[in-house]
């Protein structure tokens, strides 16, 4: 297993800081194409950061849990 880790920061639309982590590069990159898309600016991370503390929102999206919880679209 890969010690990789898929993490995506970006500035909301609503302003908040969101950190999101994937369970792959293939979702990775989805999310982040969507997130230019809609004109904002995402940050790839490629390992822990100290400022996930700084972050408004952290969502662990390997989690069935979170990925029902969250819906990227409000977000943007």
């Amino acid at each position: 297993m890969s010690d990789e880790r898929y993490i995506l920061s970006f500035k909301a639309a609503t302003g908040f800081h969101v950190v999101l982590e994937y369970g792959g590069q293939e979702e990775l990159e989805e999310v982040q194409k969507k997130i230019e898309d809609a004109d904002l600016t995402c940050e790839r991370w490629k390992e822990y950061n100290p400022r996930f503390d700084q972050a408004d929102l952290y969502m662990d999206m390997r989690s069935p849990e979170c990925i029902a919880q969250f819906d990227l679209d409000d977000w943007l």
